[in-house]
């Protein structure tokens, strides 16, 4: 699931609220509609907010 973080288009700089769009568009339209499918997409999204706060960190600790 990294790699799909890293094809979000964004950077370290940007929001939550920027990861959650550019995860959104990853997801099929199927797939973000579906109720069935809500647990998975929220663990996707979660997934992706992870991601993107460890990379924040290391921006962080190494000052870049």
């Amino acid at each position: 699931m990294y790699g799909t973080y890293l094809r979000l288009d964004i950077t370290v700089h940007d929001g939550w609220r920027a990861v959650i769009r550019a995860a959104s568009r990853k997801l099929a339209r199927q797939a973000r509609r579906d109720p069935k499918r809500r647990a998975a997409r929220k663990r996707f999204y979660r997934e992706m907010l992870d991601y993107h706060r460890q990379e924040q960190a290391i921006v962080r600790i190494w000052r870049l």
